[in-house]
């Protein structure tokens, strides 16, 4: 155990410094080790308090120092965020800096009292897991009696209270053939987006079976005609990058999402301070009390540093055309091989060694005045990226709004941009 001391604060020359061009845009936090469920493929391994988890203070620290390097967007997480006594302090805390506040729990011990309290504290949305259109199978499979039930009734108390709502299912043997039914479940109930995790091998779930390669394309190829069916809800795939060359090569919608992010706009801190370049990879790049805080950390890290340099990918992913728009999934390669930068081992493309054509593009203004309008500037840029995809692979020269309608899933959702803090409406 590392001794504790207090992060630094940060200052100018640091905060200009730190990362050169890549920013911790969206930050996912383990609050807490604490849990009131038992999931057997919990990456955190939650049940019961770690030792030494960041006291308010430090993270109030943390969040001024995510607030000067540009974060736009925090995950409370854990365990389970609710179990922990300040929870309300530190959402409100990260509102009033600015953030995007979401909240991710599993959503039993939620009541009409905790949402409000949530929405008063400037949390924006939610997401709860929900593993099963079968209550018996999903209650086995968290390890708690009653969980669909209060999940569910969860969903709809969020949803009643102006919260938006983010269903996340993690796909194994179990339920995989349960995916379409879970997606249109979610779709009647309201929710935002379906998330659809796909496992890594990590934590409790280092004993639990992934699905083949062959299987993951599958499930993949019918993710993304599964998002034509239902837009505008969000359907997404996580820690399952190749969904956008599956949707390029299709010339579907889709390509702005997905994309692996760990280490470039995305990290992990975990209860007692480690950072990590995702939740699911256990690679440690600091600790925010050992390492003269999270901005030196981020800054310095080797292992971040790595992640930023894609030279450095080997196998298929080094060689691969769609590594800017994929890249590959560097937990699961972490996992399979004990090696963040080898290939992900969950996709079945060969690489053909040839670029994508790609040629000039003209922004009609509507369209480009369309695509400013969304606040959070690492999702416009990645909707940015992911739109000229989709013109690329229509062979197409300009992007028009009818372009941009068609190649943006989430269109339809400007009602949801007035409501989003000045802070990240800034371009």
């Amino acid at each position: 155990m590392r001794a504790e001391t207090q992060p630094q604060t940060p200052d100018a020359s640091r905060i200009a410094a730190a990362g050169g061009n890549f920013r911790p845009a969206l930050v996912s936090w383990n609050l807490t080790r604490r849990c009131n469920l038992r999931c057997p493929h919990c990456y955190l391994s939650a049940g019961k308090k770690a030792e030494n988890e960041l006291t308010t203070d430090e993270c109030f620290a943390v969040m001024d120092e995510l607030r000067a390097l540009g974060t736009e967007m925090i995950i409370l997480t854990g365990g389970e965020p609710l179990l922990r006594k300040d929870i309300y302090d530190l959402a409100r805390r990260a509102s009033s800096l600015g953030f995007w506040v979401v909240m991710g729990t599993n959503g039993v011990l939620i009541n009409d009292r905790v949402a409000q309290t949530m929405v008063d504290c400037g949390v924006k949305g939610v997401g709860i897991s929900i593993d099963s259109i079968d209550p018996e199978k999903h209650d086995r499979f968290r390890g708690g009696p009653n969980s669909w039930q209060h999940s569910v009734a969860a969903l709809e108390i969020c949803k009643a209270n102006g919260l938006e709502v983010l269903v996340q299912t993690t796909i194994m043997d179990m339920n995989r053939d349960e995916i379409p039914e879970l997606i249109a479940f979610t779709r009647d109930k309201g929710a935002w987006s379906f998330n659809l995790y796909f496992l890594v091998q990590t934590g409790r779930g280092q004993q639990m079976s992934d699905l083949s390669a062959h299987d993951t394309e599958s499930v993949l190829a019918d993710l993304v005609a599964a998002q034509e069916k239902f837009k505008p809800m969000l359907v997404r795939s996580k820690c399952a990058p190749h969904f956008k060359r599956i949707a390029y090569e299709q010339g579907l919608a889709g390509m702005d999402s997905g994309g692996c992010m760990a280490g470039t706009q995305y990290c992990r801190i975990t209860p007692n301070g480690d950072v990590t370049p995702c939740p699911y990879m256990d690679v440690v790049a600091g600790n925010v009390r050992a390492d003269g805080g999270f901005t030196a950390v981020w800054r310095d890290s080797e292992t971040l540093l790595a992640l930023r340099d894609p030279t450095r990918l080997g196998g298929r992913c080094g060689a691969c055309e769609f590594q800017e728009l994929c890249g590959g999934c560097r937990c699961r390669a972490q996992a399979a091989f004990d090696d963040y930068l080898a290939e992900d081992p969950a996709c079945t493309y060969q690489p053909t060694g040839q670029p994508i054509a790609v040629q000039t593009l003209v922004w009609h203004p509507e369209a480009r005045a369309r695509l400013e309008r969304i606040p959070i500037r690492f999702v416009r840029q990645k909707v940015e990226k992911g739109i000229e995809a989709f013109a690329h692979s229509r062979g197409l020269l300009e992007i028009t709004p009818e372009i941009m309608k068609e190649g943006m899933q989430g269109d339809g959702r400007d009602s949801m941009l007035s409501r989003m803090p000045s802070f990240l409406r800034k371009p």
